[in-house]
C-alpha cells in the first residue's frame, strides 16, 4: 500500500512533470535560437552589398547565377537552354548553372515582387538566398543527428555546424550566391532520406515477390520511404549535376552493405528493394532536365540517369545472384570474391567499348576524391588541395577547431562498435561511406568542405551519444537530475570544453590564427568588382550594343532565347568578344552585357592565356583571328593591375595564371625571384619575355614603344641543398655597399657592365626592359577606371619597394609610372591611321601624341619607323587625335574616354650642334575616321622643319612650337634637357615621356593617405 502511495505520489511531483515537459521540448527553443543565431551570422555583411542602391556579389560565380535567376524569372520556370553571351564567338550550354537553385530563386522573387518583381528585387533575393540556405543546412543536420545520438545529439551537431567558422560559413554568407551552399542542403536531405529507407527496409524486410503479388500493403512504407529518397536524390542533383558522385556513394555503400549482409546469413533481399527503388525513381526523374544525350559530368547528361539505373539493376542482380548461389549450395566466402570479380570484367567492358565514358568517369573520380590536383586546377584558389603548403593542425583548426578530431573519434567509435557489438545497422554504414567519401572530396579540393561540415557535425552527435551513454545519462530529465553523478557532469563539461578552442575562443597554433563564425561573418564584402563596377558600366554606355559595332543592325537581346544550331553559335553581324582573363568572364557578361572570350567556366582559358602571353602584335591578333569567322571579331581587351602583377598573395595577382595554361612557357620564362633578406624579402627580376607580353605592353605603356635605360638588375647565385637536392638562388650581390640596382651614364657602359659581370641584365624592375620594345600599331586605351591599383595597400608596398631599390641605385624613378595605375583599363582594337610621311633619308622617325583620360591619367602615345633612302616612311597609328563626337555609339563605335590633348608631332633624332641640339619636326592631325578604318585615306606628313633646342634649355626655339622643345626627351633631377641613349650609346629619342615619382618610405600608411599620395605622384607629365 505504501508502495502504491509513493508511486502516486512521485508521478504528481510538479518538479517531475516540469522537467519531462522540458525533456519533451527543449530542443524546439534551442534550435530556433541556433537557426536565428546562424542567420544573423551569415546576415551582418548584408549593407556591404547593396551600395548606392546597386547590389554587388562576391565572387565570380554569383553573377552568372544573377543572369540565370534573370532570365528564369522572364521565363519562369524554364531556365536558359543556351547562352551566346560568354564564351566568344562560341556560346555555351550552362550545365550547373541554370538548375533547381535558380529556379527557387526565381521563384522567391516572383513571390516577393508580387509576380512582377523589379532589377532590385531580384538581385536582393539573390542576394540573401546563401545565408537562408546556410541556416537550413542545419535542419537535415539535427534528425541525422538525432538518428546516429539521440535528440541532444542532435541539437549538439546543430550548435557544431552554427559554430564552425570555414568554407561552409564563408560559402553561406550573404552575397556568396552561387550555389555551393545549397549543395550540402540537398544533399543531406538526399542522405537522410536514405537513412530512414534502409533503416525502415532492414525492420520490415521487403521482398520482391510482394511487388509481383500486388501485396502493395505490406511494402507500402518500405516502397514510400524508398521513393521519397530517389526524389531527394533526383533533387540534389537538379541543383548540382557534377553530385552524381553521390549516386556513385550510395552504390558503393549497397555494394558493401549488400555482400555483408549475405556473407552474414541476411538476405540481402531487402536492402536491394530500396536501392533498386530509389535508384530507379532517381534516374527516372534525372531524365526530366536531360540536356546532352553525350556523356558529362558537369551537364545534365545521359551520365546521370545510367548510374542510377546502373545501382538498382547491380542490386537486383546480387540478389538474383545470392539466390542462385545458395541454389547452387556455394561457399558463402566466394560470394563476395564473385561479386568484385564481376565488377571488375564490367569496367573492363566499359573500358573497350566505351572508353570515353571510362575516361570520364575516372578523370572525375581523380578530381573529386584523388587527394591532388592538375595545374589549371590550382589556378582556382578554390580547386586547391586542402594540405596545400599548411599541416594538417593549420589546415583544420581555421576550419572546425578540434571537431574535426572528434569527429574522427565518432567514426571509429561507430566502426568499434560495429565490430564488437554486433550493430550492422545499415544507416550507420551510410554515415560512414558518405563520410569517407566527403574527406576525401574535401582533401582534393578545399571547396568541398562545405560538404565536410555536415559529416562532421552529425559524427559529433554520434560521438555525444555514445559518451552520455557511456556514463550512463538518459532515461526521463527527472531521472538523470535525480541520478547525475559528478563524473558525469565531467564528461558533460569536457565535450562541451572540446567545442571553445578555435569555434569560441579565437587560438593561434604555429602561424595558424583561427576566427569565430561572428567575425567572419561580419568581415565579407564583394570584393574587385566594385573597383571594374566603373568601367563596365562605361562600357555599357560607351560602346556599341552586341550586333551593332560598325553600324550594323542585329542587336542581340541580353535576355533573349537562343539556340545553339549546329557546332558553335552563329554570331551575327556586328556582334563582338571582349578578352580578358577567365576570372572576369561572368562580370564583362552581366554588368558590361559585353560578351568575353573567356569565362570562370574556365571556357577559352587557355586562348586568352595565348593572347595576354603574346610575345608580338602579330601573335596576339593571330590568337583573336583563328577564333570565329571573319565577321566574328574581338574588339575589346580589358586588362587590370593584378593581371600585370607579379609579386603578392596569389589571390592578388593574376600573371601566373595564364602561364599554366600556356603550354609553351612557364614562371622562370618571365621572372626570377632576388633575395635581398630572408626568403620573403625579395624582389622581382623581370626577364624581357615579361615586358613584351601583350597584357603588360598594353597595361603599363599604353601601347606605346619603350627605349631601355642604362639600369641594371644585378645579382649573385648561391647554391644550397632544398629537400635533399642542389638548388641556385639569385640573392643581392655581396659585399660592401652593393647594391641589386646599379645606374649608368650611358647604354654602352650598362651593356659593358653587364656583359662582364655575368649575373645581371638591363632593366627588369618597374617599367624597365632590357631591350627596346615597339609599339602597338591597332590597340588604344579608350578608359582608365577611377579606381587605383594604389588602393591596395599591399601593392602600393610592393612599388615603393621597387623605387626604394631604384633610388639606393641612383637612379631617379621619375618615370616609373608611365601611365595611371588605373585598377583597370579599357582597349580597343582599330584599324589604325595610315601615315605616309617624308623626312631625311635613313632616319628615325618618332610620332608622339600626349593623351587625357577623363580619370584624370596623362601619357605619352610614342611609335617609331625608320626612312628609306628616299626618306620615306609608313606608320600606323592606333590613336586619334580629333573628330571624336562624330563616330559615337550611334554610329556603331566607342565614346572614348582618352583623348587626344594637340595633334601627333613627328620628329628626327636630336643632334649636337652649335648653337644646342637641332631637330626636325612637324605635326598632324589624326581623325577619329581614320582611325576605325571609316576614312581609309593616309594620313601625309613632311617632316622638314627645324628646330634647335639651346644648351642652356631656354624655350627660344623657332618653327612649330605646338608640343615643347624637349618633346619625347626625359629631363634629369636638375630640370634640363637630358637625351635617352640607344643601344650603340649614341643620342636618340625617348619613348618614355612621362614623369612621375613615388612618396617616400615615410609616407601615410592609412587607405586615404596612400590613395591621396599616390594620386599627387603618379604619372605627371613632362614639361612641354
Amino acid at each position: 500500500m505504501s508502495q502504491g502511495t509513493e508511486q502516486v505520489e512521485d508521478s504528481s511531483n510538479p518538479t517531475d512533470s516540469v522537467l519531462d515537459q522540458i525533456e519533451e521540448w527543449y530542443h524546439v527553443p534551442v534550435l530556433a535560437v541556433l537557426l536565428g543565431f546562424m542567420l544573423w551570422v551569415r546576415l551582418q555583411s548584408y549593407n556591404n552589398f547593396v551600395r548606392n542602391g546597386e547590389v554587388f556579389f562576391s565572387g565570380n560565380d554569383a553573377w552568372y547565377h544573377l543572369r540565370q535567376v534573370q532570365y528564369t524569372v522572364s521565363h519562369w520556370p524554364a531556365t536558359m537552354p543556351f547562352d551566346p553571351w560568354t564564351y566568344y564567338p562560341f556560346g555555351t550550354s550552362v550545365g550547373q548553372f541554370g538548375t533547381l537553385y535558380d529556379q527557387i530563386v526565381a521563384t522567391a522573387a516572383l513571390i516577393v515582387g508580387l509576380g512582377d518583381p523589379s532589377q532590385k528585387t531580384v538581385a536582393l533575393t539573390l542576394l540573401v538566398a546563401p545565408a537562408v540556405f546556410g541556416t537550413l543546412v542545419a535542419v537535415p543536420t539535427y534528425f541525422i543527428g538525432k538518428r546516429l545520438g539521440g535528440r541532444l545529439g542532435g541539437v549538439f551537431g546543430v550548435l557544431v555546424l552554427a559554430l564552425i567558422p570555414g568554407v561552409f560559413l564563408n560559402r553561406g554568407l550573404v552575397g556568396f550566391s552561387d550555389h555551393n551552399v545549397v549543395e550540402p542542403f540537398f544533399q543531406s536531405f538526399a542522405v537522410l532520406a536514405m537513412m530512414v529507407a534502409v533503416s525502415v527496409a532492414e525492420r520490415e524486410r521487403p521482398v520482391f515477390e510482394l511487388l509481383v503479388d500486388r501485396d502493395f500493403a505490406s511494402v507500402r512504407r518500405p516502397l514510400g520511404y524508398g521513393i521519397l529518397a530517389g526524389i531527394a536524390t533526383a533533387l540534389y542533383l537538379w541543383v548540382w549535376p557534377p553530385g552524381v558522385l553521390l549516386i556513385g556513394i550510395f552504390g558503393v555503400f549497397f555494394l558493401l552493405k549488400l555482400t555483408a549482409d549475405y556473407v552474414r546469413g541476411i538476405s540481402p533481399d531487402h536492402l536491394a528493394f530500396v536501392a533498386s527503388v530509389s535508384m530507379g525513381v532517381a534516374g527516372l526523374l534525372l531524365f526530366v532536365p536531360l540536356g546532352t544525350l553525350s556523356f558529362s559530368a558537369t551537364k545534365f547528361s545521359l551520365l546521370q540517369p545510367l548510374m542510377a539505373f546502373a545501382i538498382a539493376v547491380g542490386s537486383v542482380f546480387m540478389v538474383w545472384l545470392a539466390r542462385e548461389w545458395d541454389d547452387r549450395d556455394l561457399t558463402t566466402a566466394g560470394y563476395p570474391v564473385a561479386v568484385f570479380g564481376i565488377l571488375a570484367v564490367g569496367a573492363l567492358v566499359v573500358y573497350v567499348a566505351l572508353p570515353g565514358l571510362f575516361n570520364l568517369i575516372q578523370v572525375n573520380l581523380i578530381r573529386f576524391v584523388g587527394f591532388g590536383a592538375n595545374a589549371a586546377q590550382r589556378t582556382i584558389g578554390e580547386a586547391k588541395p586542402f594540405l596545400a603548403n599548411q599541416s594538417l593542425t593549420s589546415a583544420v583548426l581555421p576550419q572546425y577547431g578540434l571537431m574535426f578530431f572528434t569527429a574522427i573519434v565518432g567514426a571509429l567509435l561507430m566502426v568499434w562498435r560495429a565490430l564488437s557489438a554486433d550493430e550492422h545497422e545499415g544507416e550507420k554504414l551510410l554515415i560512414l561511406v558518405w563520410s569517407a567519401f566527403i574527406v576525401a572530396a574535401a582533401f582534393t579540393q578545399v571547396r568541398f568542405n562545405y560538404y565536410l561540415a555536415v559529416p562532421v557535425a552529425v559524427l559529433n552527435a554520434y560521438l555525444l551519444g555514445g559518451v552520455l551513454g557511456f556514463v550512463g545519462i538518459g532515461g526521463s530529465a527527472s531521472e538523470t537530475i535525480r541520478n547525475v553523478e559528478a563524473y558525469q557532469v565531467l564528461a558533460v563539461v569536457f565535450v562541451v570544453l572540446l567545442v571553445v578552442p578555435a569555434l569560441i575562443v579565437p587560438v593561434q597554433v604555429g602561424g595558424t590564427q583561427t576566427y569565430t563564425a561572428q567575425r567572419v561573418g561580419n568581415s565579407t564584402g564583394p570584393g574587385a568588382v566594385t573597383q571594374w563596377e566603373g568601367s563596365l558600366q562605361w562600357m555599357q554606355a560607351n560602346t556599341p550594343q552586341e550586333g551593332t559595332y560598325g553600324g550594323a543592325d542585329n542587336a542581340m537581346k541580353y535576355n533573349g532565347t537562343y539556340t545553339q544550331g549546329d557546332g558553335d553559335y552563329d554570331y551575327p553581324d556586328g556582334s563582338y568578344g571582349v578578352m580578358s582573363w577567365w576570372d572576369y568572364g561572368h562580370w564583362i557578361t552581366v554588368e558590361g552585357e559585353r560578351i568575353p572570350n573567356a569565362n570562370p567556366f574556365q571556357e577559352g582559358a587557355r586562348t586568352a592565356a595565348n593572347y595576354l602571353l603574346a610575345q608580338s602584335e602579330s601573335q596576339a591578333n593571330n590568337v583573336l583571328d583563328s577564333l570565329g569567322d571573319k565577321n566574328e571579331e574581338t574588339r575589346y581587351v580589358m586588362v587590370d593591375w593584378k593581371m600585370i602583377e607579379t609579386k603578392g598573395r596569389q589571390g592578388n595577382v593574376k600573371f601566373f595564371a595564364p602561364t599554366v595554361f600556356n603550354e609553351n612557357v612557364s614562371q622562370s620564362t618571365f621572372i626570377d625571384p632576388i633575395y635581398i633578406g630572408n626568403r620573403g624579402n625579395y624582389v622581382i627580376q623581370h626577364k624581357q619575355a615579361y615586358y613584351e607580353t601583350q597584357m603588360v605592353r598594353l597595361y603599363m605603356y599604353g601601347g606605346s614603344s619603350v627605349e631601355p635605360k642604362p639600369i641594371v638588375l644585378d645579382w649573385d647565385v648561391v647554391t644550397g641543398t632544398q629537400n635533399g637536392q642542389q638548388v641556385s638562388s639569385k640573392v643581392k650581390p655581396q659585399g660592401t655597399n652593393e647594391t641589386v640596382v646599379r645606374t649608368f651614364d650611358t647604354m654602352k657602359e650598362a651593356r659593358a657592365f653587364v656583359e662582364e659581370d655575368g649575373s645581371s641584365q638591363i632593366g627588369g624592375i618597374g617599367p624597365y626592359p632590357s631591350e627596346r620594345i615597339p609599339a602597338l600599331q591597332h590597340y588604344r586605351v579608350v578608359k582608365e577606371s577611377q579606381s587605383k591599383s594604389t588602393y591596395v595597400s599591399s601593392h602600393y608596398q610592393v612599388l615603393v619597394q621597387r623605387l626604394q631599390l631604384l633610388q639606393q641605385g641612383g637612379a631617379t624613378g621619375q618615370d616609373f609610372l608611365r601611365t595611371s595605375p588605373s585598377w583597370v583599363k579599357t582597349f580597343e582594337r582599330v584599324p589604325g591611321a595610315t601615315v605616309q610621311g617624308t623626312g631625311p633619308a635613313n632616319t628615325t622617325i618618332t610620332a608622339s601624341v600626349k593623351l587625357n583620360s577623363q580619370s584624370g591619367g596623362t601619357f605619352t602615345y610614342t611609335q617609331k619607323a625608320q626612312t628609306d633612302e628616299n626618306g620615306e616612311f609608313t606608320m600606323t597609328l592606333p590613336y586619334s587625335t580629333t573628330g571624336y563626337d562624330k563616330w559615337g555609339t550611334d554610329e556603331g563605335y566607342t565614346n572614348v574616354d582618352v583623348r587626344a590633348a594637340g595633334p601627333y608631332e613627328f620628329k628626327t633624332p636630336e643632334t649636337a650642334g652649335e648653337n644646342g641640339f637641332t631637330f626636325k619636326n612637324a605635326t598632324a592631325q589624326v581623325t577619329e575616321g581614320q582611325v576605325i578604318g571609316e576614312d581609309t585615306s593616309p594620313v601625309t606628313v613632311s617632316v622638314d622643319q627645324q628646330q634647335t633646342v639651346p644648351v642652356e634649355g631656354a624655350n627660344n626655339s623657332t618653327g612649330n612650337s605646338s608640343s615643347g622643345p624637349a618633346m619625347g626627351n626625359s629631363t634629369n633631377g636638375n630640370g634640363t634637357s637630358g637625351n635617352a641613349t640607344n643601344g650603340n650609346g649614341t643620342a636618340g629619342a625617348n619613348d618614355s615621356t612621362n614623369s612621375s615619382s613615388l612618396p617616400s618610405p615615410a609616407a601615410p600608411t592609412t587607405r586615404a593617405g596612400l590613395v591621396g599620395t599616390f594620386a599627387a605622384a603618379m604619372v605627371v607629365a613632362r614639361r612641354d
